[in-house]
This record gives C-alpha cells, structure tokens and sequence, in this order.
C-alpha cells in the first residue's frame, strides 16, 4: 500500500443489530475503517476545502496550495509551480460529464482542466472571484457562481452577470446552490432557500427546512432533498415524509451514503454519523483535527472528508477488532474461544478477558508478578467452566463468573509453557506444550505420551479429536496421532508427512483431514497428502489456524492476515482445471486491528455461533464478517490512463495516441481506481499486435515499449482485486488505447519504389554510356586490377582473421562462443556508470544452471558441454530479442545486463526465459533428453551500487532463488 497513515482507527460504534434471539449475548457491530493521508503522505498542503470525484473515478482534493488527483496510492498535485494556472487556493470542485473538472479558486476565479489543458473562464473581474460554490447550469450550460456575498453567472460566452443584483438578493449571504428537476436554480443562504426561474424569486421549503440558515442543500438520489443548516438536518422523501436528525446543532455539509447513514460535518469541526434508518442518536466519529466541511460519498460508497489533519477515507469493512482501547489488558492476543453460553474467553499476554454482552472484563488467575498478569496461550471448553493454558504458572478451571475454581500444577521447578489443551468427554484433560503430552485423569492421574526433554521437537501445540475418536497432536516434528485404543503413531517429517511445524487440524464430514502447517495447508486423503503453497497461489506457506465458514469457504491465518479460499477451489487445483487458487486476502487494511495472526497456541481462532469469525493478533482481536468479505470481493475496478510520455515528453490523453516517426520510447502508466483495498489489486496489459500474451505486472502500474515499427495497435489493461481469477470476466475491470506508430518516410510505399526506379535508371544510363571501344581495354585493365586486388585483399583477410581471433579468444568463451567473465566485467562497469550519469534504469541478472554438477557426473562432460552450449544459444536469442547484454561468468553462471530496465520488468522477461528454457530439453547423440532449468537473482542499480555491490545483491538473490528450491527467479 502507499506510504499512507493507516490511523487504526476501527470504529466499533454502538450496536445497531441485535444477534438471533438464541445468542443474543454477542451483538454484531457496525465497523468502521479510517485513513489518513498528509503532507507526507504527498498532499502540498494539510487543510483540504473540497472534495470530488471525476469522470475517470479519480479522487481530486482542494487545499491552499492548489490540486490534487489521488488514485489510491498516489497523489499528483496540480499548482502554480506546474500548471499555468492560479490554483493557490481551491475552494470548490465540480467534476463534469465530458470529462472536465471545474475548480473555483480563492482570488483568481474558475479554471477548466480538460485532457491535460488549464483553461481560465471569463475575463476582467471573473479572473478575480473569492469562488465558494460552482454549478453548470444543466439547460443553458452557464456557470453558476457563489462567492459568498454575491450569487453570478457566467454564460457561454465568458460574459459575467451579478444575477442576485438583478433578483432582489442584495447584501444577503448565499452559502450553497442546487437545481431542481424542472431548472430552477435553488440558492441556499442565511435566510432559507429561494427558488429561482427566469427572473422570479420564490420561498421554498420553508415548511421543513431546519432553520432559517441553510448551509448544505443536497438531492438525495431518489426523489427527495437533504437540507442542513443552524437547526441541524431535515430529510424531505419523496413521499413527503420529513425527517430531523441532530437538532439544534448547526451543520455545514451532509452526505448520505448507499447504506442510509448520513455522515455530517458540524460547524464546531467534528464528524457525526446516523442511520436514517434505526438509531435514535447521532454518533460521533473521532477524525484527528479539525473537520472542514469537505465531505463526499464516491461511487464505492466510502465517505471521504478533509480538515486541518489532511485527507480521510471511511469505509465498512469486513474486518473489525477489539484492543487494548476497548478494554483489553493488552494487545498481545494468543487465544479466542466462545464457549456454550455465548461468552468469549480471551488469552492475551497479560492475563485473560472475558467478553458479554458487549462488555470486556479482565479476570484474575493468580497474583500478578511484577505488575503482569499470566500470561495465557490456551483454552479449551470444561464441562463445569473453561480450561486455561499459561506461559509458566500451569493450568487453571475457570467458570462462567470467572472465578478459578482449580488449579493444575505439571512436575517440575518451572511450570512448561503449555500451548495447547483438549478435555475429554471423560473429563480427562490433555495438556500439550513444551513439555510434551501428558493426559490427565479425572482421578488425577497422570498418563505422558511425549516427552519434550527426551525429545525437543516433542513440543506440542495443537490437539484434535477427529470423528472416529483419533487424537491428532500437532508438534515441531511433524504429527503424532493417537488411536482410542491408545496405540500411537509418528508422522515424522519429509518421511510420513510433507511439514515440519504443525499447528492446526480440522476434519472433513468424509474424514479428509486439513492441515496447517509452516509449508503451507495440506489435505491428507487417505494415506496421501496434497500440498497448497505459494506455488499454487498462496500468499504465504505458513498458515496457523483452519476454519470453515459454513458457506463452502475455508479461513487460514497466517502473518500476512487471513485468507478465505472456496473449498471448490482446492479442488480445481487437484483435478488441474487451474494451476492457482484464488484467494481472498483479509487484513488490516480491512479493519482488522492488524495483518499478523498469532499462532502456535490453541485455539488460533474460533467461529462463533452469529457466524463471525476471530482471529488472534500481535495489535487485538480480529472479527471477521464472512458476509461482508465475499461482498467486498466483488467489486469491478474502474481502470483509467494516469500519464503517457513518449521519449520523457508528456502526451495528453484521448481515445488515439499518435507516434510519429523516430520517436521510440513509450511509458503508459494506469490505475485501478478502487479505494477501499487499493493494495490489493492486480494488473495485466496487452499490446495487440505487438504482444503475443498478457504482460502480468502484479501490481506494477506501468506498461514501456521500445522501437515499436509502424502500425496500429491496441492497448488493452486490465485490473482485478484479489482473490485473483482473470477468468471472471464480470470482476475485471478493463481500459483501453489505440495507438498509431507512423513510418518513416523511407519506410513509406511509394518511397521505396521511387528509389528503385531512379537506382534502376542510374544502371541504365551507366550501361549505355559505356562504349563499345573502351570495353576490351576496360576488361584488361581490370582482370590486372583485380589480380592486384584479390592479392592485396588475400593478405588483409589474413591479418584480420588472425587479429579478430586473438580479440575474440580473449574477450570470448571458446565453448558457448559467449562472452567471457573480463567481457562481462568490463561491459558492467562501463553501463554502471553510464546508468549512474545518466540516471537510467539498469537490471542485472545472474543465472546459474540447476543441478549441473549432476548432469556431468551423470551424463559425462560432453552432455554437459552440450547443456552449456544449448542453455548458451536460448540466452543468445534472448539477447537479440530484447537488446541485452549476456557472458558467461564461469561454469554455468551467466550475467545478463539489461539496460533500460526496471526490475519487474527484467523479473518478467527472465520469466519468460525460464519458461522457455524448461520447455526444450537438450537430446543427446544417443536420444537421450535432459531438462534444463536454472535458478536466477535479479536486481535493479540503486544510487548507492556500484559495479562490485549490484553484482553481489544479484549472487544473493541467486542464493535466496537456490535456497527456495531452484527453478525460479528472485528479485527485490
């Protein structure tokens, strides 16, 4: 995501649903997310005046020191330093239906920005208006103009009338205008609302307008007006109905969002919100600073509003959390459990909680040391209460009041940190940690099982008890399962079971058995397992807790959130109908109090009965709302054109791009304009008939050719938001370009055969000047020239035959026909510091064949030798695809130096070379054929490299490719 400052602001504001009456102990909450962004964050000033959304979808922000465009990661300013236009103070901003944008300044006027042109509208004194509010006259097209004091019209000739003059409006204030259906101009004001049409002034809504002083006068999108002033807000329907919200209270500008909530800005500077639709009162909503009265809802529904602190985003998300702030003792959560009644236990770093009916209770286990409560790893369900596993001071009972009601001691000076616990319908208790197994009696015998001080990688910290009574331990060295029959098995690591580390189980109705694990989920199936991780689409391997939604939907923490992938999805996987799951990223950026899950502890996580899933975290609890995820998943970004430039010089934007001849290097930038998780989108681009396949950016916003040779072509880019599937057509939002590279004139037509006719006479005309009498002394003189010649000739091929190959066999490796190691460092240093003076992007490459050793110890040295030459010709043809320069380094390392090139655009092509390499085995003499992959680093030169420092971060990164399991290329 930007540089942004995510405030962490969740807003767990009062319940407004109840859960279903059998649980109605837990209520749902209403959510919240707030982001901030300020001056560091790229915005020139931090008071913003206005707020709108463009045509394109681009969110645009006025500030004193002018402009800003923001696409959900960038900001772009638009001021007097770059534009041609006074924007030293923007007050106002109307967005238009062709795609322009008006902006009303504080002392010079409105300004039209349209297809990257700055325009001023009208001349003499409407270049020097104090702009407060603008309103494009819908029937005649003139420009409405509130300056404060004085209600003006621009008309489409530039020419400025003082319209409230002409009407009867003298010396009153006009805060705001609006246009009703039938064209009348509505002018809001210190003293109501007047109706204007034509030249005739008329009171308007004075039977339920809140006050006398109307500050905001906005259409509610379905038939009604929203009127806010010194008397609060009424809401007029429809259907006649009026209702009043925050009254008494003066506000200066309402929204009202897709889910009936109006957010309003007061004049003392605060931010309230209501549902229309159930609550009482209005609620107050904490933004730092102070509020101003820019406030907006753009088309995704998120509210965004400016103040003294900057720019602000709110949205619903699907992720909500309870913290330190709410009432936890700390932040630090190991644990969630719900029990039978509806209570939710939570085990934290300082102590356990209670959470019901809305409130958060710390309870005391024993007397805190050092000012620190025990800190707790483990719960389980107890018949008589809820079980509690600490870090050293044991396990306790506790019961629904809280109160300890026993106490577990396990052998030993120091209590073991205990991670994980399971109660038996027996009532026995199994007590998993550091210190192993042990199962514990209801009569207090003690049963061990494992024995971490025998064994260390005995460490247990998951138990299961699948359907067929199979007690399945998770441990640092794989599995343990223990049989009814109390017969136990080990399922040791890379031998019986693909993982180290396991941390969770859960079972299938039809005994499939999920495991989460440090590389990645498995599924055991009978007696085989199959594996998701990242190289089927998994955003990280290590996956802590498993949980099912009910809805067809499996839940796995990990580091980097939560991930919601459909059951069906693992399936398509296994039956090759897709080589990636898609998969649904929730984290903080969705209100969830923070992205790292907790794990190692049991349970990692927990679904309560309304259906709301927690998950424990290093910043709270998180709550998940299923329902809300899959909705959030959804949504189609709109994808629009930033910037062209074409050799460094900026273009305008427009349906066709026109290149002329000779100009060569073409950068595109594009966004995908979805605000609420801009983090989370991907991208692919396609140049028709230039590109044979999409160009997948990830999250690259750039596309850049070089030398493209006339014609025309079509610029497709797409974008997605994760769970990423390019196969749903109706989630991918998409934009597109025409573009028209002209010829040379020597590559015209008629050009070329222009100069063929005039060559052809030239032949001619030499011909027949020829005479006949000439001819025998011409054909003499030039068998005795050519005799001289071909001697002189003779000798000058040998001397430079001789001397190119003492060149070439220096700087040349004689089996790959490469060049060699002084080639390659002398050519790196030379682009080092040209890039470096230049400022231009240089990528560098190291390759290094995989399993070579093998293949010469296997095969013998000849097959080796023909692997190098084979692996030499694709890297050849790959340096005359893309213009880069390639050496062998030594044995199978090879560098490439790949100049003009950012690094994800390097990372790609050396892809694509893999992929080829893969493709085509080397065969033999004998038929026989080997694969060849190899494993790659690519780096990027930093201002701080220099030719020795790049050459090392690219080994690295070779090392880290190597290290990952080879076949595969790493990058920064």
């Amino acid at each position: 995501m930007l540089n942004q400052r995510l405030f962490a602001l969740v807003l767990l504001l009062l319940a407004l649903v109840t859960a279903p009456p059998v649980r109605a102990e837990t209520p749902v909450l209403r959510h919240y997310t707030i982001s901030g962004w300020a001056m560091e964050d790229g915005l020139p000033h931090p008071l913003v005046h206005a707020i709108a959304q463009d045509r394109d979808g681009f969110i645009w922000a006025g500030t004193w020191e002018g402009a800003v465009r923001f696409n959900g990661r960038d900001f772009t300013v638009y001021d007097r330093q770059n534009t041609p236009a006074e924007l030293s103070g923007v007050y106002s901003i109307l967005p238009e239906k062709d795609g322009g944008i008006l902006f009303g300044t504080t002392s010079a006027g409105v300004y039209r920005y349209f297809q990257g042109r700055w325009e001023p509208l009208g001349q003499g004194e409407a270049r020097k208006l104090r702009v407060r509010a603008l309103l494009r006259d819908r029937i005649d097209g003139a420009i409405w103009i509130v300056t404060g004091q004085k209600l003006l019209r621009l008309d489409r000739n530039g020419v400025l009338h003082n319209t409230g003059d002409e009407v009867g409006l003298h010396s009153v204030k006009v805060v705001t205008i609006a246009q009703d259906a039938q064209g009348a101009l509505l002018v809001a004001g210190e003293r109501g609302v007047q109706r204007l049409l034509g030249n005739k002034l008329t009171p308007w809504g004075s039977d339920w307008l809140p006050s006398d002083s109307i500050m905001d006068l906005i259409q509610d999108g379905r038939g009604g007006w929203l009127a806010a002033g010194d008397g609060g807000v009424a809401w007029k329907q429809a259907s006649g109905q009026v209702q009043h919200f925050v009254n008494h209270q003066r506000v200066d500008r309402v929204v009202l969002d897709r889910n009936g909530v109006l957010w309003m800005a007061m004049a003392s500077g605060a931010l309230m919100r209501q549902d229309s639709m159930g609550e009482k009162e209005a609620q107050r909503v904490n933004i730092p600073g102070t509020l101003s009265p820019a406030l907006f809802v753009d088309r995704e529904g998120l509210v965004w509003l400016g103040g003294t602190d900057g720019l602000f985003r709110v949205a619903e998300g699907a992720g909500s959390g309870i913290t330190h702030s709410d009432g936890l003792s700390s932040d630090y959560i190991r644990s969630v459990l719900q029990d039978r009644a509806g209570t939710v236990w939570i085990g934290q770093a300082n102590g356990l909680s209670r959470w019901r009916n809305g409130k958060i209770e710390n309870l005391t286990l024993t007397q805190a040391k050092q000012g620190r409560q025990a800190s707790v790893l483990a719960l389980t369900q107890a018949h008589d209460g809820v079980w509690v596993g600490t870090y050293d001071q044991g396990v306790f009972k506790v019961d629904q009041a809280g109160r300890v009601l026993s106490e577990l001691r396990l052998p030993g000076l120091r209590q073991p940190l205990i991670r994980a616990l399971l109660e038996d319908p027996d009532g026995s208790l199994w007590v998993g940690g550091n210190h192993g197994l042990v199962r514990i009696k209801r009569d207090g015998k003690r049963l061990p099982y494992l024995d971490a001080s025998a064994q260390a990688s005995d460490m247990v910290q998951a138990l299961y008890r699948g359907a067929d009574g199979m007690l399945w331990v998770g441990t640092a060295n794989g599995m343990v399962s223990i049989a009814p029959d109390g017969v136990m098995k080990r399922w040791r690591p890379d031998i019986e079971i693909p993982a180290n580390y396991v941390f969770d189980f859960l079972e299938d109705s039809n005994g499939d058995l999920w495991i989460a694990s440090e590389r990645g989920l498995l599924r055991k199936r009978g007696t085989t397992f199959n594996t998701y991780d990242h190289h089927v689409g998994m955003p990280r391997d290590k996956v802590f807790r498993i949980l099912d939604d009910g809805a067809g939907n499996l839940w796995l923490s990990s580091n980097m959130g939560v991930f919601r992938i459909a059951r069906s999805e693992f399936d398509r996987v296994d039956t090759q109908r897709s080589t990636t799951l898609a998969v649904h990223v929730v984290d903080k950026s969705d209100g969830m109090p923070g992205s790292q899950c907790n794990g190692a502890s049991m349970p990692a996580g927990w679904r309560m009965h309304d259906g709301t899933l927690l998950f424990p975290t290093s910043a709270g609890v998180a709550l998940i709302d299923p329902q809300s995820a899959e909705r959030d998943g959804e949504s189609v970004p709109k994808v629009a054109l930033e910037s062209i430039a074409v050799d460094g010089v900026p273009r305008s934007i427009g349906k066709q791009l026109q290149l002329r001849a000779g100009e060569s290097r073409l950068q595109i930038h594009f966004a995908g304009l979805s605000f609420r998780a801009p983090d989370k989108l991907r991208y692919r681009y396609r140049l028709h008939g230039y590109d044979r396949a999409w160009v997948e950016s990830d999250s690259g916003n750039e596309a850049v050719y070089t030398g493209l040779p006339p014609g025309n072509y079509r610029l497709q880019v797409q974008s997605m938001a994760l769970p990423l599937d390019w196969s749903k057509q109706d989630l991918i939002g998409e934009t597109e370009l025409a573009i028209v590279m002209q010829p040379a004139l020597w590559q015209r037509t008629w050009v070329r055969a222009a100069a063929a006719a005039v060559m052809l006479l030239i032949v001619v005309l030499a011909l027949w000047w020829r005479s006949a009498s000439f001819r025998r002394a011409q054909r003499r003189l030039g068998r005795i020239i050519a005799e001289r010649t071909e001697e002189l000739s003779e000798k000058n091929r040998q001397l430079e035959v001789a001397g190119f190959r003492l060149q070439f066999q220096a700087s040349h490796d004689d089996l790959t026909g490469l060049p060699n190691r002084r080639a390659g460092d002398k050519f790196l240093n030379e682009r080092v510091a040209q890039a470096q003076e230049e400022r231009a992007p240089l990528s560098v490459a190291l390759l290094d064949i995989d399993h070579f050793k093998r293949v010469n110890d296997h095969y013998g040295h000849p097959a080796g030798d023909a692997v190098l030459q084979h692996f030499a010709q694709h890297l050849s043809e790959f340096a005359a695809e893309w213009g880069v320069f390639v050496a062998r380094f030594g044995g199978e390392e090879f560098l490439i130096c790949m100049d003009a090139f950012g690094v994800q655009d390097a990372t790609h092509k050396i892809r694509l070379l893999l992929a080829k390499v893969a493709e085509n085995s080397v065969v033999l003499a004998d038929g026989t054929a080997i694969g060849v992959t190899f494993s790659a680093g690519v780096t990027e030169l930093q201002p701080e490299h220099n030719a020795y420092t790049l050459f090392t971060r690219a080994d690295d990164l070779l090392l880290k490719a190597k290290q990952a399991g080879r076949n595969q290329v790493m990058s920064d």
